[in-house]
């Protein structure tokens, strides 16, 4: 695959100089502290808030980006905003057998940002860069957990945040 030439981080931190590795969020252990980055600046955009898989997942169906969420409050809550920092590719590998495979890049070295889109709310970042929100009940979260199917059938059933509000609406 050819290496994108930028690279996105999403991150509610609006003053990142520097993105220093972590591994607060790892795919693999024995990898170590990574900065992780993608070049669908869609998927950086759900990383703005922090969200575990107790309440919330996002994915892609059919190529389409998606965040569902079974606690609007605590997302509200949460959603100080943030930014979409752009990264040069230079130090950034991807292995397609791990996390999101050609869509997540990864370095062990810090990276500096070229570019900062700030963003005053995480829900606004994503329904106008095209993520598809779902805002779920804590029951069909569970559901959509084990689905079989990813949960697709339950989000093709359910009307999407981007609907709602007439912005970016697709159907997965």
């Amino acid at each position: 695959m050819e290496k994108p030439s930028v690279l996105y981080h999403g991150s509610s931190n609006k003053e990142i100089t520097q993105v220093e590795p972590s591994s607060k969020k790892v795919r693999d252990p024995a990898e170590g502290p990574q900065v992780f980055a993608t070049p669908d600046k869609r998927l950086a955009s759900v990383f703005i808030v922090g969200v575990d898989d107790s309440w919330g997942n996002s994915g892609r169906h059919h190529g389409i980006p998606y965040m569902v969420i079974s606690d609007r409050e605590r997302f509200e809550a949460l959603d100080k905003g943030g930014a979409i920092y752009h990264l040069p590719n230079t130090t950034f590998t991807t292995d397609p057998n791990k996390g999101l495979g050609n869509l997540e890049w990864a370095s062990s070295e810090p990276v500096q940002p070229t570019h900062k889109e700030e963003h005053e709310s995480a829900l606004e970042a994503m329904l106008s860069h095209g993520v598809q929100v779902y805002f779920i009940d804590a029951p069909t979260y569970e559901t959509f957990r084990n689905a079989e199917d990813h949960g697709l059938s339950i989000l093709q059933a359910t009307v999407s945040e981007n609907q709602r509000r007439g912005i970016n609406p697709v159907q997965l």
